[in-house]
C-alpha cells in the first residue's frame, strides 16, 4: 500500500472516533501539551487539532501543559464541554507528570465527559495501575483510545471504560512534504530516554559519517522567542486575550518542533529509527526506513496494528538486522517499481497558530 491511502485509512478512523464523542460547534478543552523537545508529541498535538477543528470547527477553548492546569481558569474558559487528554505514549509510570495529570482530571471533573486520545500503556508498577483503574471506576463518562493491541487488552482487563483501538493523532497531519533533499544514504534517528533498549550499536559504525541523533535537544531562548512571536499572531489578528496567547504559542512551538524533526530525518535516504514517531513521520514523509522497537514493544506493536501495508517500512530486532534490511527495502521498491526516494505530495507542514 502506498503512503497516501494508509494515511488517509488512519485519517479516517481518528475523525470516526472523535466524531464519535463530540460534535460541530461544540467547545472543547485540549489538555496536557507537550512542551518539551520530543519531537513526536508536538506531532501528535498538531495533529490533534487538525482533527478536532474538522469535526467541530473550533479551535479548543482552553488549553494547558501537566504543569500548569487551572482549575478556576479552565471553568470560566469553559463552562460546559468535554475534555480531550492528548494521546501519545505516556499512560501509565514511566513519565509521572501526565499521569499525574489524568488521575487529577479524572477525579475534579466528573461532570464532564473525559476523552483520552490514543495512547499506548505501560505501567511498571502494579500499584499504579490500581490507582489508575480506580480513577478511572470513579467517573462514568470518560473514553479511552489505544494505538496498538497490547494496550487494548490491557485497558480491556484492568480498566472499567470504553476504550477503542485508534491510529496516533499525528495521522492527522495528513501527508508531509520532504523539506530537503537527502545528504546522506542514510540517518540514524535512535532513542536516549527511558525506554531505550540496550542494544549493541557497533553495527553502525559501518555507516561511517552520517547524523546519528536523538530529537530531545533544543536551542536557547526557544521560549522567550516563541512568546513574541504569539503575541504579534494575536495582534495581527485583533485577539489578545490570555486564552489567545496560549494557543498561538503552543501551535508555534509545535510547529518549529515539528519542521526540525522533518528535516532532521530528510537528510537521511534511508533512516534507522527506534522511535515510533520516527516511524510516522518516515511514512508521512514516504521515506522507506527500518524500525527497531522500544524497551516495551511499542513501535513493533504500532506497525502490526496500523502501518505494516505501507512498502517503505521493515521492522529489525536489533541493528546488525537493521543494517541488512536496509537492503531488503532497496530490493523491495525494486519489485513493486517504486521509487527509492521520497515523492512530494503536501507543500504545507505546520498549522495556523
Amino acid at each position: 500500500m502506498d503512503h497516501v491511502q494508509l494515511i488517509h485509512r488512519a485519517r479516517e478512523a481518528i475523525k470516526r472516533a472523535v466524531s464519535s464523542l463530540i460534535g460541530p460547534g461544540t467547545d472543547y478543552a485540549l489538555l496536557d501539551f507537550p512542551d518539551y523537545t520530543n519531537v513526536g508529541d508536538s506531532a501528535i498535538w498538531l495533529g490533534t487539532i487538525a482533527i478536532l477543528m474538522e469535526v467541530t470547527g473550533r479551535l479548543p477553548r482552553y488549553v494547558s501543559t501537566p504543569s500548569d492546569f487551572d482549575a478556576f481558569a479552565f471553568r470560566a474558559s469553559l463552562p460546559e464541554g468535554p475534555i480531550f487528554l492528548l494521546g501519545g505514549g505516556n499512560f501509565g509510570d514511566i513519565y509521572v507528570s501526565h499521569q499525574d495529570l489524568r488521575i487529577k482530571i479524572l477525579r475534579e471533573f466528573r461532570d464532564r465527559r473525559i476523552v483520552q486520545l490514543p495512547q499506548s500503556v505501560k505501567f511498571r508498577d502494579e500499584r499504579n495501575a490500581r490507582q489508575t483503574a480506580e480513577a478511572i471506576a470513579g467517573h462514568q463518562d470518560f473514553h479511552m483510545f489505544v494505538r496498538e493491541h497490547a494496550s487494548l487488552r490491557f485497558v480491556q482487563q484492568n480498566f472499567n471504560c470504553p476504550v477503542t483501538l485508534v491510529p496516533d493523532a499525528a495521522f492527522g497531519l495528513g501527508p508531509l512534504e520532504r523539506p530537503r533533499a537527502p545528504e546522506y544514504p542514510v540517518m540514524l534517528l535512535l532513542r536516549e530516554d527511558a525506554e531505550r533498549v540496550g542494544y549493541d550499536y557497533s553495527p553502525f559504525e559501518a555507516f561511517g559519517a552520517v547524523p546519528w541523533v536523538d530529537w530531545i535537544r533544543e536551542y536557547r531562548g526557544f521560549h522567550s522567542l516563541h512568546r513574541l512571536k504569539a503575541s504579534f499572531v494575536c495582534l495581527l489578528r485583533g485577539r489578545c486575550t490570555s486564552l489567545d496567547r496560549r494557543v498561538a504559542l503552543f501551535n508555534l512551538m509545535a510547529n518549529t518542533r515539528l519542521k526540525r524533526g522533518l528535516s532532521l530525518l530528510a537528510q537521511g535516504d534511508r533512516v534507522i529509527t527506534d522511535r515510533l514517531h520516527g516511524h510516522i513521520m518516515c511514512t508521512l514523509m514516504n521515506i522507506e526506513h527500518v524500525a527497531m522497537d522500544n524497551d516495551y514493544g511499542k513501535i513493533h506493536g504500532y506497525i502490526d496494528a496500523w502501518t505494516s501495508p505501507y512498502d517503505g517500512v521493515v521492522m529489525a530486532d536489533n541493528p546488525q538486522q537493521a543494517v541488512s534490511m536496509l537492503g531488503s527495502l532497496k530490493d523491495r521498491a525494486a519489485q513493486i517499481g517504486k521509487p527509492r526516494r521520497a515523492t512530494l505530495r503536501r507543500t504545507k507542514t505546520s498549522l495556523q497558530p
